[in-house]
């Protein structure tokens, strides 16, 4: 029995590792995208900004793998975290991302 108990105890601190050790280092996904990834279009998108800066190469890469159509159930949030939702709605198209270029939600 106890030989079992150790084995379990070291099952599980291997599974807690491997699933926080991720999410350490680059962030949790929304829609595809990490969190990280998420941070590094904020400046392009942010509201009461003019001129608005273009979305950095970081940016534009973050959302390479990014579900737009997921970012359409957030978009009544964006606000409260500073983001135009205009203008996260244009990054596609100024990114260059022929997938979601005529996205619109």
């Amino acid at each position: 029995m106890e030989s079992y108990t150790k084995l379990a105890i070291v099952a599980i601190v291997l599974v807690a590792t491997l699933v926080t050790e991720p999410m350490a280092t680059t962030g949790y996904k929304i829609c595809g995208v990490t969190t990280d990834g998420l941070k590094t279009c904020q400046p392009a998108v942010a509201k009461n900004v003019d001129p608005l800066p273009s979305p950095t190469p970081d940016c534009c890469a973050a959302l390479g793998d990014a579900d737009m159509p997921c970012f359409c159930k957030y978009e009544d949030m964006l606000g409260s975290f500073n983001i135009d939702p205009k203008h996260a709605m244009e990054l596609p198209a100024k990114c260059q991302l022929k997938k979601w270029s005529n996205f619109h939600c």
